[in-house]
């Protein structure tokens, strides 16, 4: 019988095509906003009403951190070093080929968010990709409201275990962070959107500040093997690499599939669960807000770049293992008396805020069926499965939310590119 896994690894390469051609296609299509709107970011970022939130509404710039608070997660983290330990140095690369065309795919996911959004009876916001997908089909719309209220539920869990795991480490029972972090969240989630946007405002700069000035001290130490590391990124991308301790792939394919897949991953564009958040920002400019999601884009790319030279340099990638933990290992080996600690506190932040940010994004997907009716209901399930993850095997989980997430963003990125031909001019200003 044909396993989750099996299935999930026959869709992702062709996916991965997918991902680079719809990024490719609306690059062509809107000529390159990623090269043309970067003083317009830097002018709505200063804007005073770019900080301004309502009680049903999050100002644009919290929208921005509300949205980069599931995308500047644990995938930043520990994606980078997985995908080297299975591609080779070259799935960095295309890493971050993958962010140059993927923006402009989050771009018009966020542009058509804040579009199609509508209001429920109560003035809060219904909107994110089931907003613009009911344009096409209404069940297209509802098929993708469905699975991501699964995956919203999946990869909770999932960052739940991972805290789980961190903490019993030192001494901490799994069960027991699993319930500190379910009461947090669901507090989080009742305190209102204006609270949740505000939180992730403060959190994701200090996240993005402490664990890039952790890793810089690590990545230059040693400018010689600075310099033969990324040599080693260009050469690998373009060229087969041969096996290497532990290394698995050795075929160009395999490191072209895991930097487009893991890049799709972490940033979420061409999945479309990053727009959620951004469908409340109370901007009426969709294309304002879309800049603003297209740039954060390189941000979190950025991170994934600076954790695969971390997993470069340090040689974890080589260890003959591929598993969640080569971030701590690489921290460990590096700076043995702060690494260990300096991994955990980024962990502790990540998980935090992306917990928080799918919670929050699957309760939106929640409130385009009930018309944003029974939240209560959903904020008690999704603390559930966050409990429930903390002690369960996550094998499983995996193997689901890898099914779910190509099962999503294909119907998404056609729904993109279609949406994109019939609203050429507006997208293209």
């Amino acid at each position: 019988m044909i396993s989750l896994k099996e299935i999930a690894h026959f869709i992702d390469i062709p996916l991965a095509f997918m991902f680079l051609f719809t990024g490719f296609f609306l690059s062509f299509l809107i000529k390159f906003p990623q090269l043309r709107k970067f003083k317009e970011f830097l002018r709505i970022i200063k804007y005073k009403k770019s900080q301004e939130s309502t009680s049903n509404t999050l100002s644009p710039l919290h929208a921005l951190y509300t949205a980069m608070s599931t995308s500047l997660g644990m995938g930043n983290i520990i994606s980078p070093a997985v995908a080297i330990a299975t591609g080779g140095p070259g799935a960095l690369f295309w890493m971050a080929v993958y962010a140059l065309f993927g923006s402009v795919t989050k771009y018009a996911e966020v542009f058509f968010a804040v579009k199609y959004k509508r209001y429920a009876k109560d003035g809060s916001i219904i909107g994110g990709p089931t907003g613009y997908l009911y344009q096409i089909h209404p069940l297209l719309a509802k098929w993708y409201g469905a699975l991501s209220i699964l995956l919203f539920s999946a990869w909770s869990a999932l960052q739940s275990k991972t805290l789980a795991i961190t903490y019993h480490y030192y001494g901490v029972e799994e069960y027991m962070t699993g319930i500190m972090l379910a009461v947090f969240i669901f507090f989080m989630l009742i305190s209102g959107t204006k609270t949740i946007g505000k939180f992730a405002a403060r959190l994701i700069p200090f996240l993005f500040i402490f664990y890039v000035s952790s890793a810089s001290f690590i990545i230059f130490k040693d400018l010689s093997v600075l310099k033969k590391v990324l040599i080693s990124i260009f050469y690998s991308a373009f060229h087969p690499t041969a096996s290497i301790g532990g290394f698995l792939g050795a075929a160009l394919i395999m490191g072209f599939r895991q930097g487009v897949f893991k890049g799709a991953f972490t940033t979420e564009a061409g999945v479309g669960t990053a727009a959620i958040a951004h469908a409340y920002s109370s901007t009426n400019y969709p294309q304002q807000q879309a800049i603003l999601g297209m740039y954060s884009i390189f941000m979190n790319t950025f991170l994934c770049v600076i954790s695969g030279l971390v997993a470069l340099v340090t040689n974890v990638w080589t260890l003959g293992s591929v598993s969640n933990d080569l971030a701590l290992k690489a921290f460990s080996i590096a700076l043995p008396k702060f690494g260990a600690i300096a991994i955990t506190i980024t962990i502790t932040i990540c998980i935090i805020s992306a917990t928080l940010g799918n919670s929050f994004n699957g309760s939106r997907s929640f409130g385009f069926f009930t018309n944003n009716k029974y939240m209560y209901f959903y904020y008690v399930v999704i603390c559930f499965f966050i409990i429930l993850g903390s002690i369960a095997d996550t094998s499983t989980l995996w193997d689901i939310a890898d099914l779910f997430l190509p099962l999503m963003a294909i119907p998404n990125m056609i729904g993109i590119i279609i949406l994109a031909l019939k609203n050429k001019k507006d997208l293209s200003i």
